[in-house]
């Protein structure tokens, strides 16, 4: 990432990259708060609410799901807890599922090889020390097999065994649990095999991670540092629904037993399933993490004269960019038509930026933004049937309170309809409702 504030529209595509904020540089030049736009109340951010529940859980672990739409900023609010809870001395993981693991293929066993694997690396890096007890137990589970051996072999160029002397100790550890994670995210032969060998033995797993946890707190405890590790996992939002209930409602009660803090994002679109209150009970008080909401329904209606979102939405385009590189029609067609959802707005700024640039204008106009939005239009109202419609025009005509059904968790997880202050109000993305107006889909 360049640190700079874009002010003409060749920097656009830098400063307006749809990836998260990660290092505290980045996080510093262009984070902007947008808490009080977010929920409605300036008292409610997740990352100070995290940093008081990790200060004052001395002898209980903090087990959460983080809930939001993809694109919504949780990947940016995960990096800050990350750096904080750092700075406060906590031993802190932070695994991407989305990057490391494959996220269309993913299940539980999967999901705890990974905590294992995060927790040895963190703590070699952290210069902590894993016993040779513990280290040749989990040679032990994962060269148990012959088939597994072999399988696991494969993947690297080190033979993966007990007789394998390139690597002794942590390193070798090390060196298989890279092996094992590689074939996770890129081999579905292989990967198969592993899961039917270690399915049977997940407990064995489960204990392989006690065990390290417990070597990690004895040692934190001597350097004075708060003593229960903090594992945050991202990316668990981005995978297929029917996966996503295998783990979290299936196997839930698996990680219940870890001894960490477990911090886990969550697809928005399963917590209007019946599902959802049976996952609480293994991970009790979730966190949500809304949209910036453009407009404010309250007692039945849009708020008059409600401004909150939007100025929190140009502050955070002037974080990266001036503003005078838009015309104030453009920004506020902008704005208003992405509906506090940042991964669009980011998108429609980066079409009209190139748009406006093939024109030879120094500035975004109207036309340009129009373009940009009308693509995003066209490609959001292609991922529904008509048979959604109905329940489209209900929200549109006031049922902002949505009960569980298949039909909103859908609708949410295509994006067509968004989730606002974290209450169960929703309302249509801004273009769909647009769409469904002007072609007579709806009415009222």
């Amino acid at each position: 990432m360049l640190y700079l504030k874009a002010d003409k529209l060749s920097q656009i595509q830098d400063v307006f990259n749809a990836g998260p904020l990660q290092d505290e540089q980045e996080i510093s030049q262009y984070y902007q708060d947008a808490t009080e736009a977010r929920t409605g109340d300036a008292y409610s951010g997740f990352v100070e609410k995290m940093e008081l529940l990790l200060e004052d859980s001395h002898h209980s672990y903090i087990h959460k799901l983080f809930i939001g739409h993809a694109g919504v900023g949780k990947t940016t609010e995960l990096f800050r807890l990350k750096h904080s809870a750092e700075g406060k001395g906590f031993l802190t993981c932070m695994g991407r599922c989305d990057i490391d693991l494959d996220s269309g293929d993913i299940e539980y066993t999967d999901v705890l090889f990974y905590i294992l694997d995060l927790l040895v690396n963190q703590a070699s890096a952290a210069g902590l020390t894993i016993s040779e007890r513990v280290v040749n137990k989990i040679e032990n589970y994962w060269n148990s097999d012959t088939e597994l051996v072999r399988t696991i072999s494969m993947q690297g160029e080190t033979e993966v065994s007990l007789g394998a002397e390139a690597e002794i100790g942590v390193r070798k550890v090390l060196k298989l649990l890279a092996n094992i994670r590689g074939i996770l995210k890129n081999s579905v032969e292989s990967k198969r095999e592993i899961r039917l060998k270690i399915e049977p033995r997940s407990s064995e797993l489960v204990h392989q991670i006690q065990d390290v946890i417990e070597e990690i707190k004895r040692q934190l405890a001597q350097k004075g540092c708060p003593e229960i590790p903090f594992v945050i996992l991202d990316g668990l939002d981005k995978i297929p629904l029917e996966q996503a209930r295998k783990i979290f409602h299936g196997n839930g009660a698996r990680f219940q037993g870890l001894p960490i803090h477990l911090l886990v994002t969550f697809p928005i679109s399963l917590t209007y399933t019946p599902e959802y209150k049976d996952i609480q009970v293994w991970f009790p008080n979730p966190e949500k993490l809304p949209m910036i909401k453009i407009r404010n329904w309250q007692q039945g209606a849009y708020q008059q004269h409600y401004t909150e979102g939007t100025e929190t939405v140009r502050s955070i385009i002037g974080k990266r960019a001036e503003l005078s590189l838009f015309s104030e029609e453009a920004l506020s067609d902008l704005i208003r038509y992405t509906g506090g959802y940042i991964r669009d707005l980011f998108r429609c700024i980066c079409e009209a930026a190139l748009r406006a640039r093939l024109r030879k204008s120094p500035v975004i106009e109207q036309e340009d933004a129009g373009k940009a939005l009308a693509v995003l239009e066209s490609d959001i109202n292609g991922r529904y049937s008509d048979e959604l419609i109905g329940k489209m025009e209900e929200i549109y005509k006031g049922k902002k309170h949505v009960s569980s059904s298949e039909e909103i968790t859908v609708l949410l997880q295509i994006g067509a309809v968004l989730e606002y202050n974290g209450t169960r109000w929703c309302d249509l993305h801004p273009l769909v409702e647009k769409w469904l107006v002007e072609n007579n889909k709806i009415t009222g």
